[in-house]
């Protein structure tokens, strides 16, 4: 992501800052421009600036008073319920992150299909006799559903703990699951089936016998040698999820340590081959887990990109490659 800077005074503020701590400017970030404005523009502010300091400005007008980003959000949680609305607060802001992302991408949000990318933010209901109806995160022809016990540090941490799981993060959800809705738009609907199957496997295998035997059994030995994790390892079309996923985490994470001195000065969204992306990419995720690990804290990034975990990522590249020629 690329730093801010306060449009009156000049200093440095952030994505999500709703007020530059300097000078006292209300701020809103206009989605179109990338940037962040002084606060009553024309579009004014997005309707939810208050309730969950959403500092983005209001969008199109078929979006009514809700920016870009809020409006894509098709069902939020029972406010009414204690700490649902800070949950609320907290996913929005991870899917405004992801929304910058797509958006410097060029990405439709709508597939020719009509399936229009939405969420929606859901709880686990307990039901009349005791039972509880778990919501599963997950994705459905461009519909998201994310359980918002996501956005609880302490539950998502007992969930990564109890899955294996090295990272789980709100955003890295929303990566995960768009990705989905990307392979159906720039793979499956766009006719490069044959190349997908070549790197990733047979996308028609059963689906929910191989997330069965998944669980089952776990990931096959030696899975780092192939997979960017083991999840990746349950279907192929999760293995292009999670591949989609962490070419966003390789790309927006060069373009911060960019923009703050870091890395080695390569702009992620250029016409770069994905060899270059790896190359930086590898030496900063290492020197970023070394720092965690003297403040005492998890690895920033505790993953290895073997080889053939490259050339997936070089597929997903070209996807992307291709939409940045087209707005270039």
């Amino acid at each position: 992501m690329k730093r801010f800077a306060c449009p009156v005074c000049d200093a440095e503020v952030h994505f999500d800052s709703l007020t530059c701590l300097n000078c006292g400017t209300g701020l809103a970030y206009a989605p179109g421009a990338a940037d962040l404005r002084p606060l009553g523009g024309a579009r004014g502010p997005c309707a939810n600036r208050g309730g969950i300091g959403c500092n983005w400005e209001a969008g199109d007008l078929d979006h009514g008073a809700l920016c870009d980003a809020c409006a894509l959000t098709e069902t939020i949680p029972d406010l009414s319920v204690p700490g649902n609305q800070h949950r609320w607060a907290r996913i929005e802001e991870a899917k405004r992150r992801l929304l910058y992302s797509l958006k410097r991408l060029g990405l439709p949000l709508v597939a020719r299909s009509g399936n229009r990318l939405t969420f929606r933010l859901l709880a686990d209901e307990t039901l009349a006799d005791g039972s509880v109806r778990h919501v599963l995160t997950g994705h459905d022809d461009g519909v998201v559903t994310l359980n918002i016990a996501e956005a609880d540090d302490a539950t998502r941490e007992a969930m990564r703990v109890e899955m294996g799981e090295p990272y789980r993060t709100l955003l890295g959800h929303f990566r995960h699951e768009v990705g989905h809705f990307y392979y159906d738009m720039l793979v499956q609907a766009a006719g490069r089936r044959p190349e997908f199957g070549a790197l990733f496997g047979d996308p028609d295998q059963d689906y929910q016998e191989a997330l069965r035997r998944h669980y089952a059994q776990g990931p096959a030995p030696g899975w780092p040698e192939s997979h960017v994790s083991a999840y990746a390892t349950s279907h192929p079309w999760e293995d292009f999820a999670e591949t989609f996923a962490h070419w966003l985490h390789m790309t927006d994470g060069l373009e911060t340590a960019v923009r703050y001195g870091l890395g080695q000065g390569i702009d992620p969204y250029g016409p770069v081959t994905i060899e270059r992306l790896v190359e930086a990419w590898v030496p900063l995720s290492i020197a970023m887990n070394a720092m965690n690990r003297a403040m005492g804290q998890a690895d920033f990034y505790p993953f290895v990109i073997a080889p053939r975990i490259v050339g997936k990522l070089d597929f997903v590249h070209g996807l992307m490659a291709r939409r940045l020629s087209a707005a270039a």
